[in-house]
Order: C-alpha cells, then structure tokens, then sequence
C-alpha cells in the first residue's frame, strides 16, 4: 500500500505544481510589488487578479494614481513554494525587460 501512497502524492504534487493560484498568495504579491515599485506596501492597491498556469497577472494603483500591469511566476517543487520577482509596466508605457536596465 506504500507505493499506492507515493504515486498518489506524486500525481497530487505534480497537479498542483504549475497552478500559480496555489502558490502565489496575497502577501507574496504585495510583497514582490512594494519590492518592484520602491513603495511602502501600503501605498498601492492590487486588482483584477488573473492565474494563468504557472503567472498570475494583476493590476496596480498607487496612491499617487500611477496605473501599472504586473505579473510574477508561481510553483511548487520538492523544496517548496517559489514565487519570482514582480515584474511592473506602468499602463501606456512599452514592456521592457528589466534585466537590460
């Protein structure tokens, strides 16, 4: 009955490990977007969530009325819950990838 368990597992563990709505919380995204932004996290609010497979896309306002489009990357692995960075466009502007800055 042992392996029965394993697989059982296994098969439960690789379900869920591209679904971003399991792994990417609410903490973690105000937490990556203050981090992206350069803002305290209560200086903006996070709306219309979207999880698509393994990114969550979402939508910011800060305070000062700037309109951003964000997403971060969500999984799980043998090591546990990892959620990358946020990466922010400000609305209007062209996506740049943030690597080359």
């Amino acid at each position: 009955m042992k392996a029965t368990h394993l697989i059982a597992l296994l098969v439960m563990a690789g379900t869920a490990s591209g679904c971003a709505s399991l792994a990417v919380t609410d903490e973690a995204l105000v937490d990556r977007t203050a981090f992206a932004l350069g803002l305290d996290k209560g200086a903006f609010t996070i709306s219309s969530r979207v999880d698509e497979g393994t990114t969550t896309r979402y939508a910011v306002r800060t305070r000062a009325g700037q309109d951003y489009n964000c997403f971060v990357g969500g999984s799980f692995s043998v090591i546990g819950r990892s959620v990358s960075e946020a990466i922010c466009t400000k609305k209007g502007e062209v996506a740049r990838n943030p690597l080359l800055r």
